[in-house]
């Protein structure tokens, strides 16, 4: 998922939604973009506690180690990908898609492990499941809120909007398609294979 971050993020086309907040903070201040993937992360573990108090499963105290490791998978590639020469803007795109792909990938494979929520989704989950809300809904309006406070932030501290372009908007609707189309496909090959085993 740190490849696929990275990878969107250095095709300077803009940011994911989940991370465009803690990037344009990184913008303008000393911490690093994975430092401030981090900090959210850990912060979005410490809202679900809050939240659901007894409720919150013991196992999600996990997510606590999910922060550090996709902070540092964003640092570590980043110098890496930034020396990837992007002669036009067809590479660019290529870039942002590539990198939804990997990031959608990802997110298949830690459902499909069923074991630890990734911070974000699961600050989303918590709040559902308290407002009684749809999870799709409550994950459109926290991914809408964050871009919008990165718009804030990048105009009143660097006095334009940085950080959030096309690629935000491609990222948004391109993973969840793909999350879908891939989940589809698993679930098929899953039913194919034990109708097989029962022929």
């Amino acid at each position: 998922m740190g490849l696929g971050i990275s990878l969107v993020t250095l095709a300077h086309l803009g940011t994911t939604a989940i991370t465009s907040t803690p990037y344009v903070l990184s913008l303008f201040t000393t911490l690093s973009f994975g430092m401030y993937t981090m900090l959210f992360n850990t912060m979005y573990v410490l809202i679900q506690i809050l939240l659901l108090k007894g409720d919150f499963p013991k196992i999600q105290y996990l997510q606590l180690l999910v922060g550090p490791v996709l902070g540092y998978s964003i640092d570590f590639r980043s110098p890496y990908i930034s020396l990837i020469e992007k002669p036009n803007y067809f590479f660019q795109l290529t870039m942002v898609l590539v990198g939804c792909v990997i990031i959608a990938f990802s997110i298949v494979i830690q459902l499909k492990a069923n074991v630890v929520n990734n911070p974000a989704e699961g600050v989303v989950k918590a709040i559902a499941f308290k407002v009684n809300k749809n999870f799709g809904t409550i994950k459109i309006c926290f991914d809408v809120s964050l871009v919008l406070i990165a718009v804030i932030i990048s105009v009143v501290a660097l006095g334009s909007i940085s950080g959030i372009r096309e690629g935000t908007v491609i990222s948004a609707v391109f993973i969840g398609l793909l999350v879908k189309r891939m989940q589809n496909l698993s679930n098929r090959n899953i039913r194919r294979r034990a109708s097989a085993h029962y022929q």
